[in-house]
């Protein structure tokens, strides 16, 4: 070896470690690619340059694609970001991470230098919810390299659908090693460990040494929705002179539903008194409570149900609600008044008129003629001499 080549790779290397041991955190901007004449980072790094001949930049580093035929092992279908597909139910979408260590080949030192990444991981984001379109992420972390993060975006042309990570499908390829390895799941939690040769966690720098994590989603389109009708139609209560109250009637219709229990509240002492759950829906009727006290009470039943969407839904108690009043009735006050019994009238007997005989009332007559002829000799006596 020339002396002028080994003073130039000692150099390097040399050069190299003080680098890192001084910046092995700090980030590094964009590096333009040159071909041949490319600087390499002068720190382990990820994904620093940009214009890469067939690639593009490197810190879009996150793509997809929907493989052809559903064949997972495509080899024709590049990967882009953003795709748009129909998104039709079980349909394989696949997602690329792409990873490169930029710092110079010359530190690697077969494992051993500057310019190899440690702890290296990688870790996707899959979204959750239910939509029609979606931004997965990537993030790659090390010991002693920067975090970066990247996004990708998959439109689904309006169909609304979940995505959900095919479990054992994530895998790995380096141009290191030029062979392929499974990952673990967690790639979808806290970060799947890669390795560009044999160290699980070390990337070593130099183009040779990208590594590709590839991870395959499946499409879920959701049934239609249900109509749901869940609700407590019925509740009637019988009243007992000992403050006793009975349940006398109960309905409730579940449509899409399932009927869990009903709860009663009878509002005693103006407190959540109330039954335990009733699960058999035949044995809310005849359900009995006594009240201590007189009062008015709100007796309430609630019923629950289990739907597709919730497993514990709660129907309106409008219709089961009934008030009943308990009233102690006090018997009437009688008073008794002595009453003094009156006096029986006399009534006067008439007097009896005088017997005067047959012979009494002849001389009444006669005596009675004589005067009225007399009156009237005297009375026409006066006309005459007028």
């Amino acid at each position: 070896m020339k002396a002028s080549t080994f003073f130039k790779k000692a150099s390097l290397a040399v050069s190299g470690l003080v680098a890192g041991l001084l910046l092995s955190t700090a980030v590094v901007g964009a590096i333009p690619y040159d071909g041949a004449q490319t600087n390499a980072s002068p720190v382990p790094a990820f994904n620093v340059f940009t214009g890469v001949p067939s690639y593009g930049d490197e810190s879009d580093f996150l793509r997809a694609r929907v493989p052809a035929n559903g064949n997972l092992h495509d080899g024709s279908t590049p990967y882009t970001d953003p795709i748009a597909t129909t998104c039709t139910d079980k349909q394989f979408l696949q997602l690329r991470v792409y990873v490169h260590n930029g710092a110079s080949k010359d530190g690697n030192n077969n494992g051993a230098g500057p310019s190899v990444i440690h702890g290296a991981k990688v870790k996707v984001t899959l979204p959750t919810d239910e939509a029609t379109s979606f931004t997965p992420s990537a993030t790659l972390s090390a010991s002693n390299a920067a975090t970066v993060n990247d996004s990708a975006t998959i439109n689904c042309n309006g169909q609304k659908v979940k995505l959900h990570y095919v479990a054992g499908s994530a895998s790995q390829f380096s141009d290191g090693t030029n062979t392929a390895s499974a990952l673990d799941d967690s790639i979808v939690t806290t970060g799947a460990p890669i390795q560009s040769q044999a160290t699980p966690g070390d990337v070593w720098g130099c183009w040779e040494q990208r590594v590709y994590v590839i991870l395959t989603v499946q499409v879920e389109v959701a049934p239609p929705t249900l109509p749901v009708t869940a609700t407590c139609d019925l509740f009637k209560i019988e009243t007992a002179d000992d403050r006793t109250v009975k349940v006398s009637a109960f309905k409730y219709t579940a449509t899409n539903a399932t009927y869990k229990n009903t709860v009663i509240n009878w509002d005693a002492g103006k407190t959540n008194d109330s039954t335990a759950a009733i699960t058999d829906a035949t044995k809310v009727v005849g359900q009995t409570h006594q009240y201590s006290a007189d009062g008015t009470y709100l007796i309430t039943a609630t019923v629950h149900f289990s739907t597709a969407d919730n497993a514990d839904l709660a129907a309106s108690t409008e219709n089961c609600q009934q008030q009943v009043v308990f009233t102690t009735k006090k018997p009437p006050v009688v008073t008794t008044t002595t009453t003094e019994t009156p006096a029986t009238p006399v009534v006067a007997k008439p007097t009896a008129l005088v017997n005067t005989g047959a012979g009494s009332v002849m001389a009444l007559f006669g005596a009675t003629t004589v005067l009225a002829a007399t009156a009237y000799r005297w009375f026409l006596g006066r006309r005459l001499e007028a």
